[in-house]
């Protein structure tokens, strides 16, 4: 019974693998922060990619003489998407040129965060919108 009992003691008063457990409760908050730095960047750099994208359609509708070819709706939102560094479909765009000689694109995109992926619940939980007109 003595052996059984000081073999309990020596167990209780062991160091060894403490810093496996501090590890275990402090990764999960430092992966969370990691990730979230991830994702904010990256959601970040969509944004500013889309705006930029209907910046410069609104310029080359603009450019573009009214009722030429160029000047149509869809080859102006075809424009706009071919502006971004990621597929993006141009239905993601609209063109809407308005009476007082302005040109107006904006955009409806749905962002999902990579980690989510097909998860129901959380897939496009986040819309970015925007808009930008330029004078004709």
């Amino acid at each position: 019974m003595t052996i059984a009992l000081s073999r309990i003691r020596k167990f209780g008063r062991s160091n060894a693998g403490s810093t496996a457990v501090e590890f275990a409760f402090a990764a999960p908050i430092l992966f969370l922060l990691m990730f979230g730095i991830v994702e904010f960047g990256r959601a970040w750099w969509t944004k500013s990619s889309l705006q930029l994208a209907i910046e410069r359609a609104a310029r080359f509708a603009v450019v573009c003489a009214a009722g030429a070819p160029c000047a149509s709706e869809a080859a102006i939102e075809a424009y706009a998407a071919t502006q971004m560094t990621a597929a993006v479909a141009s239905s993601t765009f609209k063109f809407t040129p308005s009476g007082a000689g302005e040109w107006c694109v904006s955009y409806s995109y749905p962002y999902t965060p990579w980690f989510v992926g097909d998860y129901g619940p959380l897939t496009g939980v986040l819309t970015f919108t925007g808009s930008t007109c330029r004078a004709g």
